[in-house]
């Protein structure tokens, strides 16, 4: 399954900052399809050992509140400038609160090469099976 981007284009903008300079706003545009990884397959991929990477994409102070164990804190906001820590080559599942941002930043990462980059559908929402407001 995968999140049809590619009919409508979404745009945000990030900033993106070097030391002694101004932060300037840049735009990053998703035009492609998400593959999207649902709630069980990831539980299935937990309980597998298999090595992968979960990505938090949400703002610190929804972080804090609750997220799922191992989840490693990137804002969408940062991921321009820190996604080169990520190790190249692994799984990465991508999550936010309902799935939109982190489809967003899976897009901007498989454009720069992290091709094993999945959106959790219906994000931390559908993990605790908490209705969508």
């Amino acid at each position: 399954m995968s999140f049809p981007f590619a009919a409508a284009f979404a745009a945000f903008f990030v900033a993106a900052s070097t030391p002694g300079t101004s932060v300037q706003a840049a735009p990053v545009v998703v035009q492609q399809e998400v593959p999207l990884i649902q709630v069980g397959e990831l539980q299935a991929l937990m309980k597998s050992k298999t090595p992968f990477m979960l990505l938090d994409v949400r703002e610190a102070d929804e972080y804090n509140q609750g997220h799922i164990q191992g989840a490693v804190l990137m804002p969408l906001s940062d991921l321009p400038a820190d996604y080169r820590t990520i190790t190249p080559g692994m799984t990465l599942v991508v999550y936010c609160r309902t799935g939109v941002r982190s489809a967003t930043a899976v897009s901007f990462l498989r454009q720069h090469g992290y091709d094993k980059a999945v959106s959790l559908a219906g994000g931390y929402t559908a993990w605790t099976g908490t209705p969508q407001r």
